[in-house]
């Protein structure tokens, strides 16, 4: 073997040592305590509170931010009622940032001696033993089984038509909306807060007869007669007024 061989052999062992050695020493140093968790950062919380998060995490704090299996701490963070997705990042060297998506309520259910509360998808969010002070439509007519509770979905075709119909009404329209009645043969009746009774009939797409609800209930003629109208008909897709 010639020298040079001998010097390039040599030279290719020490590289390999030092790779060696620095691996090691990066290995050693992501395990150290510079790189354990101590802080957490909350995004997109309202109707959550911060400890309860915490506690759904739990003793996630003083362990190595490398060894955390963020997917998990998401799928457990999920299990929260009000709590739609979670999404975390590590922020190193230390820091844990979670993204919280809430369930957003869509509809209070009055059911038996209770209020339950529903986000779009039918899925319970809380109940209420007193009338609560919310700005969400209220719905009857619908069963809720005793056998599910808060992050569950209610599986009911009357509450999915009912959520439909909810989701398809502008603000304005929810807004003077006291009751949503599902009949079990399909059919919606709306109470509007000046207790005219509005027959929706059946249907799934009611986008239309919203719309032509809302631009009766802003016509000048309807105010002019509002006091005498005891109900407004638009089973069959156009309004009928009855006194």
């Amino acid at each position: 073997m010639s020298l040079s061989q001998t010097k390039s052999n040599t030279s290719f062992v020490y590289l390999v040592a030092l790779i060696c050695l620095l691996a090691v020493a990066i290995f050693m140093f992501s395990k150290s305590d510079f790189f354990l968790i101590d802080s957490i950062s909350l995004e997109g919380l309202n109707n959550v509170a911060g400890d309860e998060v915490e506690r759904l995490l739990g003793t996630v704090k003083g362990e190595n931010i490398f060894l955390v299996d963020t997917g998990a701490l998401a799928q457990k963070l999920k299990l929260h009622p009000l709590i739609n997705e979670a999404h975390i990042t590590k922020k190193y060297p230390g820091t844990l940032v979670i993204q919280i998506q809430e369930r957003l309520p869509a509809a209070l259910i009055l059911n038996k001696d209770k209020m339950v509360e529903v986000d779009s998808q039918g899925v319970i969010l809380r109940y209420y033993d007193t009338w609560p002070q919310k700005d969400s439509p209220i719905l009857t007519g619908i069963e809720i089984p005793e056998t599910i509770g808060p992050g569950q979905q209610i599986e009911d075709p009357g509450l999915k038509t009912c959520l439909q119909f909810v989701g398809q009404a502008s603000p304005d329209l929810k807004a003077i909306f006291g009751e949503i009645h599902y009949v079990q043969d399909g059919q919606i009746f709306v109470y509007l807060t000046n207790g005219i009774e509005v027959r929706m009939g059946i249907g799934d797409d009611y986008g239309k007869k919203l719309k032509l609800l809302e631009e009766l209930l802003n016509s000048e003629e309807f105010k002019i007669m509002e006091k005498a109208i005891k109900y407004i008909d638009l089973t069959a897709g156009k309004p009928v007024l009855g006194r």
